[in-house]
């Protein structure tokens, strides 16, 4: 494993001795993300932390907010280790002629079949924030949980990027960026998750701290919520409080 250079009064043969031995113990890509989110919490900007090993921006503040949520688990290898929560919602996840639709308990997301990237956000996200398991983020997508599970892979290596379809035609189909929406959508499936009721306002808000350049309005928000079905899931958690 590769040793970063950072302060000039590192030993970096000292340090490729030390992180063999830790990567034996850890395993390598466990220590790559301990390293990771020390160097973000000593101050280390994610720009820098990204080009260092390798890693896109978005994919750094994904493994970060998968650590602060999920707190020592967020280190590991969700494939390998099977997480139980004992507030895990009951799932069900039923096919319409144009839509899936996810059933959380009483809330319910609709999401477009032909909206291939929303599918792929909404279903790695609830999977990693542990709303849903393997298998049924798989379903959400008709994927295997084989292929599901190297899609959940590149989520944690390169975030919202690693989902997205290259070719220019995907990329060109909505007016916020990839990234924007899927930070949409994980806003939205941490309320899932802590079981509670949001407003575009939250969500702009939100949105405009991670990314202040692009200055989100409520009214866009709400425009996205709609065309990812997330009106239906705002009333059911209403409903429901």
């Amino acid at each position: 494993m590769h040793c970063p250079q950072l302060p000039v009064e590192q030993s970096l043969s000292h340090g490729e001795n030390r992180l063999e031995k830790a990567a034996q113990t850890l395993g390598k890509d466990v220590l790559k993300r301990l390293i990771i989110f020390v160097l973000y919490t000593l101050g280390f900007n994610r720009e820098l932390i990204a080009k260092l090993f390798g890693y896109q921006v978005a994919g750094v503040k994904t493994l970060v907010d998968r650590v602060l949520i999920n707190g020592l688990e967020g280190f590991c290898d969700h494939r390998k280790t099977k997480i139980v929560s004992e507030n895990k919602p009951s799932v069900a996840i039923a096919d319409t002629e144009t839509h899936k639709e996810i059933n959380l308990s009483e809330a319910v997301i609709a999401v477009p079949k032909d909206d291939i990237l929303a599918r792929k956000i909404i279903s790695v996200t609830l999977v990693e924030t542990g709303s849903l398991s393997n298998l049924e983020g798989a379903k959400i997508l008709d994927y295997t949980p084989q292929a599901f599970g190297r899609l959940r892979e590149k989520y944690r290596f390169q975030g919202s990027y690693g989902l997205i379809d290259q070719r220019q035609g995907q990329k060109s189909d909505y007016k916020v960026t990839p990234e924007v929406k899927a930070e949409i959508l994980f806003q939205i499936c941490n309320k899932v998750r802590e079981n509670t009721t949001f407003s575009s306002e939250d969500i702009s808000t939100a949105l405009n701290e991670c990314f202040p350049e692009s200055k989100i309005s409520t009214r866009t928000v709400r425009y996205h919520l709609k065309q990812l079905g997330f009106q239906h899931f705002r009333r059911k958690l209403v409903k429901k409080n």
